[in-house]
């Protein structure tokens, strides 16, 4: 289900309009951008590659950011071709980038298949937790720091690869110690620490989400609210 909103500001009268589009790339390898509805959602499900579009704002640029987040993708497309083709699609500013289950093994950089995903943890006596990340992610636990396991393995190097993405550093340690920390429990890995915000790719800014109650992107003072929402199937 789609959702198409309308904003106005309450002191100079400026329209925004959003919507939840996702995007796709069908198996001639051309890329479509919609709004999501039952349709589009079909096509995407059969498609090489899909994903959301989500827009920010840099208030300190003036400018749209499109975040194209790549949720699917088949083995018969490389993620340089998704790049290409995102790329390509209109002269929107965009971020890409791929769903944390995506990895290339680390010996021979072919795409490897997600095996396992887990939520793991490392209390400050250095134990180390991991659990099923269906049934457990750790929020009401004191750690040091927290996330997630992807675990893959590569047929052709006969290589187990564990990748950890850390969500949460409450002891605020650098990569270098938590790399460190997790070869104690590992041998093959990958360490990615994964920030709660996106940055504007020409000035490094933080990145706003526009909605209600947003500062008016246009005028500075007042304040979008809602006009007019629709639901879409």
């Amino acid at each position: 289900m789609g959702i198409h909103t309308e904003y106005s500001c309450n002191e100079c009268g400026f329209k925004l309009v959003d919507s939840s589009d996702i995007f796709w790339i069908d198996d001639e390898k051309k890329i479509h951008a919609d709004m999501q509805t039952v349709d589009s959602s079909k096509k995407s499900s059969d498609a090489l590659a899909s994903g959301g579009i989500f827009k920010y704002y840099c208030y300190n640029c003036d400018n749209y950011i499109y975040n194209f987040h790549v949720t699917r993708k088949s083995r018969f497309i490389s993620k340089e071709e998704i790049i290409q083709l995102v790329e390509g699609l209109d002269d929107n500013i965009k971020i890409i980038d791929f769903d944390n289950r995506f990895q290339s093994c680390i010996h021979c950089r072919q795409d490897v298949p997600l095996k396992s995903e887990k939520s793991f943890a490392i209390d400050n006596k250095g134990e180390f937790f991991i659990e099923d990340s269906l049934y457990n992610d750790f929020d009401s636990k004191q750690f040091d720091f927290s996330g997630k396991y992807y675990g893959y393995y590569c047929n052709d190097c006969k290589k187990q690869i564990n990748k950890f993405v850390i969500l949460e550093n409450n002891a605020n340690l650098n990569d270098s110690l938590i790399k460190e920390i997790l070869h104690d429990h590992t041998n093959d890995l990958t360490v990615y620490i994964n920030d709660t915000f996106l940055v504007c790719p020409n000035c490094d800014d933080e990145l706003q989400v526009l909605g209600e109650s947003s500062t008016c992107p246009k005028c500075r003072v007042g304040l979008l609210t809602i006009e007019n929402q629709t639901l879409f199937d």
